[in-house]
């Protein structure tokens, strides 16, 4: 069985496949489904969702600009030298950019421009699957959620420090008998004071947004009519969601 240690060096080294002929290295960035997004500076940032399985670096951190707080465009975008990590949850602590990967269980650190401060493997057991990252204000930490998937409606919280160094605070365990049980479920969360607020899919498969307290009991469920949204973040106390097809846009006031 191959180690977590192994994945990252073989994910880190992909890119050095680009001078390989075989290998078809072709971007199209700006044709994929974007993922999560943050608010960070006054602009938006959120990566493509790489389906091309092409070689190379496929992954682009794309910045996008909120004119007269009514339109998104795409300002400009900086190579992430990533390959082969899927949909990549995202959020900020007010400097600093921090991602998830559904998929290879890398956590990554990086500035606004793209430069990889830290990368680390998370050291999670390989049942718990990756569902999601924000930044917490008030415990000025990073907390990381997982689905079990021995056990599809359980997941699982932990507060880590913001270097990434797995000094957990606190690990929370909790239920969602609502949420879906097959491929989807819970895949981004963000925090705003003592909430946390998350994207998932119930057990019929239609998108909700989640609200729960400091301790993950629910507060409140909304259901979200368009099914291409990936992605949640506040702008001051307004909660936008984004969409597959690059589209940002203001949910509610909260």
């Amino acid at each position: 069985m191959i180690s977590r240690q192994t994945i990252l060096l073989i994910t880190l080294l992909v890119v050095g496949c680009e001078e390989n002929p075989v290998n078809d290295t072709k971007r199209d960035i700006y044709s994929d489904d974007i993922a999560d997004v943050t608010y960070l500076n006054g602009l938006f940032f959120t990566t493509n969702y790489d389906l091309s399985a092409n070689a190379g670096s496929q992954i682009d951190l794309m910045k996008f600009n909120y004119e007269n707080n009514t339109t998104t465009y795409i300002d400009d975008s900086y190579d992430l030298n990533m390959n082969g990590q899927g949909y990549l949850a995202l959020d900020n602590d007010g400097v600093d950019l921090y991602l998830q990967s559904r998929i290879s269980f890398l956590l990554i650190k990086s500035s606004a421009i793209g430069e990889h401060i830290n990368i680390v493997m998370d050291t999670i057991s390989s049942n718990w699957q990756p569902s999601g990252i924000t930044f917490q204000s008030i415990t000025d930490s990073i907390v990381t959620i997982y689905r079990n998937m021995n056990e599809l409606s359980q997941y699982r919280a932990r507060t880590i420090s913001k270097d990434l160094s797995f000094s957990s605070v606190k690990d929370v365990i909790f239920n969602f008998d609502f949420i879906d049980t097959t491929h989807y479920g819970v895949y981004a969360i963000e925090s705003k004071g003592s909430l946390f607020f998350m994207l998932g899919a119930d057990t019929t498969q239609t998108d909700i947004l989640i609200i729960t307290n400091n301790s993950f009991e629910v507060t409140a469920l909304d259901t979200i009519p368009d099914s291409t949204v990936v992605g949640l973040c506040f702008k001051d106390n307004d909660l936008f969601l984004s969409y597959r097809n690059r589209k940002i846009e203001q949910w509610k006031t909260y």
